[in-house]
């Protein structure tokens, strides 16, 4: 039996009158009503159709789409619809009956809710592969193709509501919007401990992939909200993890911050030119060791920084202590002074005039 066939045995349907108007009386059933099927299939050529705005009806005959009509009033005969093969055949062989199937789809706005069935699985920047997440959230849709609809998810229905909707959608796409999920994580270099901060831009990301998927179906996806998060067995896990790291990088300071102390007591017990020459040395073994760089990403990095930090202020005060010239007595001896004066003007260090100036400012105090 073809998509939409009458079965061979069904019971006879109801005749409608000479002025039969078709229009949705499925709208008293409730709310969620996405589409609507009218229950006779065959119409009298002088009925009306009344189509309610916020829908769209479509004519279906053995399984293919014969019509679809906008918000209107419509007149079969005397507008002569003739896009309506069945009612047009009707017409030419002096029928007044013509079958068909009449469906009334909502163009309306529709909150539809979702959630995972099983975690999303995705390989994180901080933690690595295996990080699986959780999530849910809402499509906002409407029925953009009414035709497609009908025929991809209403099919034989009598009524079809938004939780057939949304049943329809978790068997139809759900494995493939979980793998978007994941892909749009991990192109972005999301933090599984951070995806709550960023569910905004995902959205934005997946909302254009998540609609590829409904275009078959006739279905335009408005908006989509989500919400991620972890497992919380996973989350503690995780936490510890980051927490032992800290720890850790700490304690790798803080070793390296008396090690440094220690240096510092060694050079003090040697002279003043040993202590400049081995600190630059100790300096530069700090510098291109610093240790714990990761685990400054992590959090720990302040710590290690301050205590470092320390250490090379410490040690750099004492090489510089060490290096100061020792003090100048407070008179010169004359024939000293005017002998470097004569030697830097030969070397030509200073001119003739700065010389003399200073042969006379020597020459004065004696």
């Amino acid at each position: 039996m073809g998509l939409f066939n009458r079965p061979a045995a069904e019971a006879p349907q109801q005749k409608r009158g000479f002025t039969d108007v078709i229009q949705n009386e499925g709208n008293n059933t409730g709310r969620g009503l996405i589409a609507w099927r009218d229950p006779h299939e065959d119409f009298n050529t002088n009925a009306t159709l009344v189509v309610n705005p916020g829908e769209e009806a479509v004519f279906v005959n053995r399984g293919d789409i014969e019509g679809v009509f906008p918000p209107g009033s419509y007149v079969l005969k005397n507008q002569n619809v003739a896009i309506i093969r069945s009612f047009r055949e009707a017409l030419s062989g002096g029928r007044t009956t013509f079958p068909c199937r009449v469906f009334f789809v909502s163009t309306e706005e529709f909150n539809i809710k979702w959630g995972t069935m099983e975690p999303i699985g995705y390989t994180c920047p901080v933690f690595g592969p295996g990080v699986q997440l959780h999530g849910y959230g809402e499509y906002l849709v409407r029925v953009a193709d009414s035709a497609a609809f009908i025929q991809k998810m209403v099919r034989d229905n009598q009524s079809y509501t938004d939780d057939d909707l949304s049943r329809k959608l978790v068997e139809y796409i759900y494995t493939d919007m979980a793998e978007i999920i994941s892909r749009v994580l991990e192109e972005n270099g999301i933090n599984a401990m951070e995806v709550s901060k960023k569910v905004r831009m995902l959205s934005e990301q997946c909302q254009p992939r998540i609609q590829k998927l409904l275009d078959p179906y006739g279905i335009q996806l408005l908006n989509l909200s989500m919400a991620l998060s972890m497992d919380e067995e996973q989350r503690q896990m995780y936490e510890n993890s980051i927490r032992q790291k800290r720890m850790d990088a700490q304690g790798e300071a803080q070793a390296r911050q008396i090690e440094a102390e220690s240096k510092m007591q060694e050079l003090n017990t040697m002279g003043a030119a040993y202590r400049t020459i081995k600190g630059v040395d100790i300096l530069k073994d700090i510098a291109n060791n610093p240790g714990g760089g990761e685990m400054a990403g992590m959090g720990a990095g302040m710590g290690m920084g301050m205590a470092a930090g320390n250490a090379f202020g410490s040690i750099a005060q004492n090489i510089f202590a060490g290096a100061q010239p020792a003090p100048q007595p407070s008179q010169q001896d004359p024939m000293e002074v005017l002998k470097k004066m004569k030697q830097m003007l030969d070397a030509g260090l200073i001119n003739q005039q700065q010389y003399d100036a200073k042969v006379a400012e020597v020459m004065s105090r004696l």
